[in-house]
């Protein structure tokens, strides 16, 4: 719990320090008001989760998710769901690239699009050779 308040803390400095460096308007400035929004948020969940009338609730929350992350079920559902993405959207940036070479856009999207397809399938394959090794 101490280290999500230390994360809390640095995403609040980085925060400040991205609107008060950085000029207005720019991609920095939502960064910096990002971070802000999220430190609070985890502040205030420390900040709650401290309240001894709600430590009853956060005992069971803890005892829940390491259930949840240890079922096998679970497990089992969350590695086909991660299949199942991975196979959708080879095939959705496969078709995007088709149509983005079709209508004519900038010939570096298109050869960026082919990169980030390539290096998906080779990493995908490495992985599973990796895992195959291992297990």
């Amino acid at each position: 719990m101490k280290k999500n308040l230390v994360l809390a803390s640095l995403l609040f400095i980085c925060g400040i320090s991205f609107i008060t460096i950085l000029p207005n308007g720019s991609i920095f400035f939502g960064m910096g008001c990002g971070f802000i929004g999220v430190a609070i948020v985890n502040f205030y969940k420390y900040i709650y989760r401290l309240n001894p009338k709600n430590k009853i609730k956060y005992e069971e929350y803890l005892k829940n998710e390491q259930n949840n992350l240890n079922d096998e079920r679970k497990i089992m559902l969350r590695e086909k769901s991660g299949r199942i993405t991975y196979i959708v959207m080879f095939i959705v940036l496969t078709i995007l690239n088709i149509v983005f070479t079709f209508i004519g856009v900038e010939k570096w999207i298109t050869i960026t699009l082919w990169v980030v397809i390539a290096f998906k399938y080779i990493c995908g394959v490495a992985v599973f050779y990796y895992l195959a090794k291992k297990l």
